[in-house]
């Protein structure tokens, strides 16, 4: 009998290393507590949730339900988004729905999946996420956030014959609310391309002036009158019709 449990002693050890290994944990220093982490995201519920919206000026939270082929999809997102992320101020986690029910009752969570922006420990506040389509969305979506119309200038030379759908604000003064409009609908739009132009060749090529473009290949395929009355949710419904392909695949959404 001595024998077999100095057998079977190294064996548990193994196996109890490799369960350690399994899940990270990131330390808190204000508790002396951890967060569990799998590839960089933090692993929240009811119990660690309210220290991890204290301790990141940032927290980046998707709550999620398991076995779901969208779930699945913002999880692969989020992951590489992580890495993109690390050394940053924004924190990514995740939320079982299923798990923690109570809490996503406390926060008001309605639909999966659904992602939202803690900042500076305001629960009460968060910043609604589009549902991103790749990493790339999360971290445009996240720089347009703190960056400004400006940041979307670029010259005749950069607006590339692509055949994805751009956005294209021709507008001379930055300052006017049309381009606040403008950049509120980019932001929500993080999968589409936004750019602003302000060069006089363009403006006299398309004949436009405090206009919304939209362009594939170069070419023109609709153009929006901006006017005082006109709505970040104007824009982006008008935007989303002509975002289709001629032709889609019926899906349900």
């Amino acid at each position: 009998m001595k024998k077999l449990v100095l057998l079977l002693l190294p064996g548990v050890m193994v196996f109890c290393l490799c369960t350690l290994a399994a899940v990270d944990t990131q330390s808190d220093p204000q508790g002396g507590k951890t967060f569990p982490e799998t590839e960089g995201i933090l692993q929240l519920g009811k119990g660690n949730f309210n220290r991890a919206l204290k301790k990141h000026k940032q927290l980046l939270v998707h709550f999620y339900t398991p076995l779901t082929s969208e779930g699945h999809r913002v999880a692969a997102a989020f992951e590489s988004a992580a890495a993109e992320l690390q050394g940053s101020e924004v924190k990514l986690a995740v939320i079982d729905v299923k798990k923690e029910k109570d809490l996503v009752k406390k926060l008001n969570v309605t639909g999966q999946p659904t992602i939202r922006l803690y900042l500076s420990g305001d629960i009460k506040n968060p910043a609604p996420c589009p549902v991103p389509q790749s990493s790339a969305s999360i971290l445009i979506w996240l720089q347009r956030r703190v960056g400004s119309p400006a940041d979307l200038i670029v010259d005749i030379d950069q607006l590339e014959a692509t055949e994805e759908l751009t956005v294209v604000g021709f507008f001379k003064e930055l300052n006017h609310e049309y381009v606040q409009v403008f950049y509120a609908a980019a932001i929500d739009l993080p999968d589409i391309r936004f750019v602003v132009m302000q060069s006089d060749e363009l403006i006299n090529k398309y004949s436009v002036t405090q206009d919304v473009l939209l362009l594939r290949k170069s070419q023109r395929i609709q153009a929006y009158k901006m006017k005082p009355e006109t709505s970040k949710e104007d824009l982006i419904v008008f935007i989303s019709i002509y975002q289709m392909d001629p032709v889609t695949e019926y899906n349900g959404q």
